[in-house]
């Protein structure tokens, strides 16, 4: 593959991120600008000099995860007060008749993670979270329990109807940007992947010929906007890439060689390949307008990144149409599970694995992917009797297998064994009521606030739950202890972690210095004192 040659005819992407970076000055918001600035300062405080390979996944759970059943109290009071508060959707304990049952964790300090001391006895997972168990206990995975959006600590039950909290709470769109921004008291301006890619770019992928760091394998997300426009994100499907339409399967109507860009004897004489000479043309001018030279830089940027990420998922190709040298992997993770492993998600994950096996070809020593699992909004039946592939019980069985099939590649020989240099963290809306909404069958949950998310991979301090697990006891139980939001008694926890503090920890192991966590996050020092954010029992990643 020759696509650094043949850019030699065609300015560089980090040319036209120079040139386009200069035009989002002009055009955006004086707000931006400073934030602008104070990025870039960050950036000249860090003084770590770039090192290996590192990429977070994001594994964004759409439609609010009921996570009162994937991270459960499997004995002690709190197991009490879970049976008592769940009804319909309780999941049974080593309960002979029950088809179902919760899969014990050996979960360690879990004095750690407890809100009351003694309140918790040992802790469990969803019946359908075999492999996920399998790593937490081998110290792969770990839980950080209820985190949500806050904008400022010390909300209680006694203070909820005058404390401050981010607007627009139960709000499926707002809460989905207020978690990917992580600034719930500000309009949205930028995502904190975005704000992390624009200020780790210039230091760990400094050549001129590297793919953007921030690639969504589910569309456009808030998390990986950037404040500047100069990470400016990839999007893909799990179908892989998605080209200029016009000019055949992967430009094989336009060009003699798709792997090479810009190039002008590589173009055909056939109508589709002038067409596309006179477009890339177009893209390669330079314009006095900085509107103009912006509008350029997009269409420029997603052309040479594609030509990348093509060349990058090459080697981990099929000798099969369709198929890939990962699929064993996933195939192996779903076996005998009745679902099926070619889904959208699953496929999702595939495509990150490969792009990680192909990171050579990227240009790239750090990392961010956006993924996408949806289908969690499970308002009725959400476990329906029988059914391992529908309701939350399909939803976990899905998860469980496709994180075991991508933890599985990322430790094999075709990845190159980067399990310590990947870290995969879930995140979601919220979690739901933890009362059902229903006393028969077609029960389900509704929307609430904090919720429990899942980190994995090879520098996660595993088996173990970090942050502080909610008291589940309802709103009008008169304990002064417990933590529901509102006296509905629906249990609407109130998040004991804020977004902020879960999201620095995971930026920092990616390489964001101390100096500029305030940037990044701007709300933190509200919760934690800098650089002391892994207090209150937050030290879920190792080094």
């Amino acid at each position: 593959m020759n696509i650094l040659t043949s850019r030699k005819n065609g300015p560089s992407r980090r040319q036209f991120l120079v040139q386009t970076g200069c035009a989002s000055m002009g055009i955006t918001s004086l707000v931006n600008t400073i934030a602008h600035l104070k990025l870039m300062q960050g950036a000249l405080n860090a003084q770590a000099p770039p090192s290996g390979y590192r990429a977070l996944v994001c594994v964004f759970l759409n439609g609010g995860n009921d996570s009162n059943n994937m991270l459960l109290p499997f004995s002690g009071t709190a197991r009490t007060d879970y049976e008592a508060g769940r009804g319909m959707l309780t999941i049974p304990v080593n309960n002979a008749t029950a088809s179902l049952n919760a899969l014990q964790l050996n979960a360690t300090n879990i004095a750690d993670c407890d809100p009351l001391g003694g309140y918790l006895g040992t802790l469990g997972v969803h019946p359908k979270f075999n492999h996920i168990k399998t790593m937490f206990d081998e110290g792969d995975a770990a839980f950080v329990a209820n985190v949500g959006t806050l904008t400022y600590p010390g909300v209680t039950r006694a203070n909820y109807n005058t404390a401050p909290k981010p607007p627009q709470l139960y709000s499926h769109s707002d809460q989905q940007v207020q978690w990917q921004s992580s600034i719930p008291d500000k309009p949205f301006t930028s995502g904190w992947g975005g704000r992390i890619a624009d200020l780790l770019d210039p230091l760990h992928n400094p050549s001129s010929g590297n793919a953007s760091m921030s690639i969504s394998i589910s569309g456009v997300n808030s998390f990986q906007v950037s404040p500047t426009g100069v990470v400016a994100p990839y999007v893909m499907t799990s179908g892989g890439l998605v080209s200029l339409s016009g000019y055949g399967t992967n430009y094989t109507s336009a060009v003699t060689d798709p792997s090479i860009l810009f190039q002008a004897a590589n173009y055909k004489t056939a109508e589709a390949g002038r067409r596309l000479q006179a477009f890339e043309n177009i893209l390669n001018m330079s314009h006095a307008s900085l509107m103009e030279n912006a509008y350029n830089g997009v269409a420029m940027n997603a052309r040479l990144t594609e030509g990348m990420v093509g060349t990058a998922l090459v080697p981990t190709t099929g000798t099969t149409a369709g198929t890939t040298t990962l699929d064993t992997y996933f195939n192996n993770a779903f076996a005998g599970t009745g679902l099926n492993v070619n889904n959208d998600f699953t496929n999702q994950m595939k495509l990150v694995a490969r792009l990680i096996a192909g990171r050579a070809a990227l240009g790239n020593t750090r990392q961010i992917f956006f993924v996408q699992h949806g289908g969690y909004d499970t308002h009725i039946a959400q476990i329906p009797a029988g059914s391992n592939t529908a309701g939350h019980t399909g939803l976990m069985n899905y998860l469980n297998c496709t994180l075991k099939g991508f933890a599985d590649a990322i430790k094999g020989p075709e990845v190159g064994n980067q399990w310590d240099n990947v870290t995969s963290f879930t995140a979601s809306d919220f979690t739901r009521t933890f009362t059902a909404n229903k006393t028969d069958a077609t029960a389900g949950s509704d929307h609430a606030w904090g919720g429990h998310t899942l980190v994995m991979g090879g520098s996660v301090n595993g088996a173990r739950v970090y942050g502080k697990f909610p008291v589940l006891k309802l709103g009008n139980s008169g304990d002064p202890n417990t933590i529901d939001a509102t006296s509905a008694n629906r249990g609407l926890w109130i998040p004991s972690t804020p977004v902020d503090q879960y999201a620095a920890v995971l930026g920092r192991w990616l390489g964001v210095s101390d100096s500029s966590l305030s940037a990044i996050f701007p709300n933190l020092n509200r919760f934690v004192t800098i650089p002391n954010i892994i207090s209150g029992n937050m030290n879920f990643m190792g080094a």
